[in-house]
């Protein structure tokens, strides 16, 4: 067992990496919203992330990799000391 203050402190660090991503979603959003870039449809599967979007009057769509997003979300965390 983990002793209380352990487990404490790691409820503490969970509510400000929270905190952290609610900013910096908001900050992502706002940027989206300010060049005009909309998220039209996004279908998710058990490998990929299709979406489809449109910027300006352009329409366009991507595919994005689940292995590869999961991978470069553990990597920016663990840079900025978020998760070891």
């Amino acid at each position: 067992m983990d002793r209380p203050t352990a487990l404490i402190r790691r409820l503490l660090i969970v509510e400000a990496l929270k905190d952290s991503m609610s900013h910096e979603l908001a900050q992502v959003r706002e940027q989206m919203r300010s060049e005009g870039l909309k998220i039209i449809d996004r279908q998710d599967n058990e490998h990929d992330i299709w979406v489809q979007y449109s910027c300006g009057n352009q329409h366009d769509e991507a595919i994005f990799m689940k292995k590869m997003l999961d991978a470069e979300s553990r990597n920016r965390a663990k840079r900025t000391g978020m998760i070891t």
